[in-house]
């Protein structure tokens, strides 16, 4: 062999070894973009029904102690429940409510969803205030978590 065919054949497989090289790099860095990000836990899910929210909205709304209340399904499997209480309401008076709340719903909705209870007080923005409170429910658990604003 001459050596500018020498040269050629090292150049070519040279080139196939960065080639893959690259293209497994590519593969570790980059995710794949054919899978969900979200991975099968969308799969089987039951949709809430826009009624479900509404009927959310008013019993929350039927509290003396609540402003206002928006409630909707965001990101993947996720409800948002916002509200804006009265100054002075206890959180043990919004945490019995959300249990009323969670009665509303099906077993498998709460199997598949989690819950996010975003709570301000716009009437009440002393420093000492409680509020905004956040609480979260996982579908494996059964009641709120919150934030702790102390």
């Amino acid at each position: 062999m001459n050596k500018k065919l020498l040269k050629i054949l090292v150049f070519a497989i040279a080139l196939i070894v960065i080639g893959v090289v690259v293209y497994e790099l590519v593969k570790i860095v980059l995710p794949n973009q054919n899978v969900s990000l979200y991975g099968n836990r969308q799969e089987n899910a039951v949709k809430i029904p826009n009624e479900r929210f509404t009927k959310t909205n008013e019993l929350i709304k039927s509290n003396n102690f609540i402003n206002s209340v928006n409630t909707y399904e965001g990101g993947v499997l996720i409800v948002n429940i916002i509200i804006d209480v009265k100054k002075d309401t206890k959180l043990l008076s919004i945490e019995s409510m959300l249990d009323k709340v969670l009665e509303l719903y099906t077993d498998k909705e709460k199997e598949d969803y989690d819950f996010q209870v975003f709570v301000t007080c716009k009437e009440d923005t002393t420093a000492d205030s409680v509020y905004p409170i956040i609480g979260y429910k996982h579908k494996s658990v059964l009641s709120f978590k919150w934030t702790n604003n102390s």
